[in-house]
């Protein structure tokens, strides 16, 4: 019995820390990147943030100062976008939280939309009573194989749970 009750109050606390990661960072998240909203977006990132994948490393500023010249460029196009999660792990230690999942991107510049699914490995960080993203790393492919809507999609225990 007394195994059972801390196990649900563990359970109860990690839940309400995800709604809190969920409230403070991944719903602001989806909102800024779809309106190209530079300014908000960077501020979901704490000041050293490391950005990473395939194509390199940006850091603070410099990663601040890309998200502020590509949503200009972005808005001034025309483009339409948005934005899906699927999480696979999530789990937090304190002020620390740790998360991978899949995403997905529809993007529309002109009548053509186009899709894109990636994976994402992140380091939340607790700063000043906020959650915020300090590492961000994502990939379209892993092994050589291209992600896909079923890797998004994942199964019925791993479902879609932000559009």
């Amino acid at each position: 019995f007394f195994l059972l009750m801390i196990s649900n109050s563990l359970y109860a606390q990690d839940a309400a820390i995800q709604k809190a990661i969920d409230e403070q960072v991944w719903l602001p998240f989806i909102k800024t990147y779809n309106t190209f909203d530079g300014e908000g977006f960077n501020a979901l990132h704490t000041k050293n943030v490391l950005r990473a994948g395939p194509w390199g490393i940006l850091q603070g500023e410099e990663y601040f100062a890309n998200n502020l010249k590509n949503a200009a460029r972005s808005k001034e196009s025309g483009e339409q976008r948005s934005i899906a999660f699927r999480f696979e792990h999530r789990v937090v230690k304190g002020d620390v939280a740790y998360e991978v999942g899949y995403y997905k991107v529809l993007s529309k510049r002109t009548s053509e939309v186009r899709t894109f699914f990636g994976r994402f490995d992140v380091v939340l960080r607790k700063v000043d009573g906020i959650w915020k993203l300090a590492q961000d790393w994502d990939v379209d492919n892993i092994n050589g194989k291209k992600l896909t809507e079923a890797d998004f999609l994942g199964n019925e225990a791993d479902p879609v749970i932000y559009k």
